[in-house]
């Protein structure tokens, strides 16, 4: 009976128990889902402060960590697939594409879920930061190996990204572009079908490109207006530079730099005015500027802008910069005569060997000009049949600005009628799409016609505020007599306020100089101390022990000691220049007065080479210097005080 009895006691004990358990495992699950929420959050908080080697480290720490799926809500999924993405950009943002590769296939080999469940979209990301390097074979090869794969739990921002990303990697292959097209037209479709995406923008720019390079013109203008427009309602800055770049580039083809102006320098303001700026981006404003200054004529300033372009693109892939730098210079110099001319023959000859097949292309046809131009007629007709052979990979032609007059008389000249009915077929082509292009020019007058009726309601508003200046004058003399009456009234009052303020300004006054005595008296004071260690034979041999080496052996402590007693003024002044100055800061300027290179700092500090450029970067940006201004530059003109007569000489000896 006793038996009994327990028996019930005891299955509502284990049922409690499983209860308990179920409830303590659901906490845990909780527990889990709040890390790796904050863990994100954190990462994306950190991207958009420009902290990218923290965002980068927060992110891999993110995806690393091991997940469940049966607890994994379709947010996090979100977030999963959207770290992956923001991981690249950071790294797209530094202008390292490199570096992006190596740790994406370092987090894919230690993320089980990268592996399975998110594989598609590994490899859709992979693809698209392979083709930012030059690796394009491998590029392509990555991107279709994605699309063939199944999409875990499909979203139609997924499908977007893959769709736009696919684009963008097969869209300088002629072999592919009417694969691109259907693309970029399928990515919108699913932005279409997307709560929030940032990049329609940008697929759109990149649709009305390939419009524009078919022939499509008034298509591809309708979508750049578009682009833009939806761009500026977001406050999507880097939306709107990508839609102005390709206006510009629209109407530099139609041969109309005077409209391409308006949208130059329209990016150049929004370039300007970006905190976080895009290397990629950044470079191709200051080059349109320089493009549709060659064609207005107004050469004196592309060099100008085709320099500062070139300082950009010096840590960029070859494709994402430095070709149109090089193809926009090459072109420049090979205009001009003398020793240019052999100059921008080698910058043109570096586009026909790593850059996509159109910019070939236009290398090719300023290569034969060129040729033609100054009596080399051989090399001028191999260059345009590598020209002609880019153009027509397929049925289908590619469009670019030809000058055919020159190719034509050559021809005729030669009697080779088979390549005068080939330019003459094609200029005639050509001539037959630019039709299209008289009556768009409806279209671009609508544009301009419209920011002229703004600039005219500018202009009346400021002639309607000189008029109320006007009348604000006349009726400011009225109330001059009236206030001169009362000035005369209350002047006997001020006379004695103005004795009382000149009595408390003399008490100032002596304040003031007993202050600057004690101060004189405290610099003289130091300035002994300074001679007498100097003097002092042991401190001496310690202040020439001062070596970049010592911050290693000795600690940051006694390198700061030394440092100071022999730069006794160059800490203090770098800290009044730059108020917000950290310690790092402060440490990278004492090493660059210590004639250290970026490898050395490393070394020393510890840290990372790369790091040591994101470093020297942000403290630049925090100053605010210019490109024309190094960062060493700087630090030489705060230290220009230490050599006054004031100052003890130097014992220091630079290893």
């Amino acid at each position: 009976m006793q038996i009994i009895f327990y028996i019930p006691l005891l299955m509502n004990c284990q049922l409690w128990c499983k209860r308990i358990l179920l409830c303590l495992t659901f906490s845990l699950m909780c527990c889990a889902g709040f890390a790796h929420e904050n863990l994100y959050k954190n990462a994306r908080a950190l991207q958009r402060e420009g902290k990218f080697d923290e965002a980068i480290d927060a992110y891999k720490d993110y995806l690393m960590r091991p997940i469940s799926e049966d607890t994994f809500t379709a947010q996090q999924q979100r977030w999963y697939t959207e770290a992956l993405v923001q991981l690249m950009n950071s790294f797209q943002s530094m202008g390292e594409p490199e570096a992006c590769i190596s740790t994406l296939k370092e987090v894919f080999k230690a993320s089980p879920t990268l592996q399975t469940q998110y594989l598609r979209d590994y490899y859709s990301i992979l693809g698209y930061a392979l083709s930012r390097t030059e690796n394009m074979k491998e590029a392509e090869g990555t991107m279709l190996k994605a699309l063939t794969l199944p999409l875990h739990q499909a979203t139609p921002e997924r499908y977007f990204r893959d769709y736009a990303y696919a684009a963008a990697v097969f869209y300088s292959n002629p072999d592919y572009q009417k694969e691109v097209i259907n693309w970029c037209e399928e990515a919108l479709h699913q932005a279409e079908l997307c709560e929030n995406t940032s990049g329609k923008q940008w697929v759109t720019a990149m649709l009305g490109s390939l419009y524009k390079r078919n022939g499509h013109f008034n298509k591809a203008l309708s979508l750049y207006q578009q682009s833009k427009e939806e761009a500026q309602l977001r406050n999507d800055t880097l939306g709107t530079l990508n839609s102005l770049h390709a206006l510009v580039d629209l109407f530099l083809y139609w041969d109309t730099p005077e409209y391409a102006s308006i949208y130059a320098y329209e990016a150049l303001r929004t370039e300007n005015a970006m905190v976080l700026k895009n290397p990629m981006v950044s470079a191709q404003t200051y080059i349109n500027i320089g493009r549709m200054m060659h064609q207005l004529g107004e050469t004196d300033s592309v060099s100008a802008y085709t320099e500062r372009a070139r300082q950009i693109c010096k840590s960029l892939p070859y494709n994402s910069g430095m070709v149109d730098v090089n193809l926009l210079n090459g072109t420049f110099l090979t205009e001009r005569s003398g020793d240019s001319i052999k100059l921008g023959i080698h910058e043109l000859e570096q586009v026909t060997k790593q850059a996509t097949p159109i910019n070939r292309a236009k290398a090719y046809h300023q290569l034969a000009q060129t040729y033609l131009k100054h009596g080399q007629p051989a090399i001028a007709e191999t260059m345009l049949d590598s020209m002609y052979v880019l153009l027509h990979p397929t049925d289908a032609t590619t469009y670019i600005r030809i000058d055919y007059a020159p190719i034509l008389n050559h021809y005729l000249e030669r009697k080779n009628y088979k390549q005068v009915e080939r330019y003459t077929q094609l200029m005639l082509q050509e001539r037959q799409i630019f039709k299209e292009k008289n009556l768009n020019f409806n279209i671009i007058e609508s544009i301009v016609d419209l920011q002229t009726s703004q600039k005219q309601q500018e202009l009346k508003l400021i002639q309607l505020r000189q008029t109320n200046q006007q009348l604000l004058f006349l009726f400011g003399i009225a109330v001059a007599a009236t206030i001169v009456a009362i000035i005369t009234v209350r002047s006997k009052k001020q006379r004695k306020q103005h004795v009382i303020q000149m009595k408390l300004a003399e008490k100032e006054l002596s304040s003031l100089t007993t202050q600057l005595i004690q101060s004189n008296a405290e610099k003289k004071i130091r300035a002994q101390e300074i001679k007498d260690i100097l003097d002092d034979k042991d401190k001496r041999q310690e202040l020439e022990a001062l070596t970049p080496t010592l911050l290693q052996t000795s600690g940051e402590t006694k390198f700061r000691q030394c440092f100071e007693l022999i730069y006794p003024l160059f800490l203090p002044r770098l800290r009044d220049r730059v108020p917000s100055i950290t310690r790092r800061e402060e440490l990278l300027s004492m090493l660059i007065v210590m004639k250290q290179d970026n490898k050395r700092i490393a070394e020393l500090l510890a840290i990372a080479p790369r790091s040591v450029l994101m470093l020297r970067h942000r403290f630049r940006q925090k100053i605010g210097i210019t490109t024309d201004l190094s960062l060493e530059d700087f630090i030489a003109e705060t230290l220009i005080q230490e050599n006054t007569p004031d100052t003890p000489p130097s014992t220091h000896t630079d290893v």
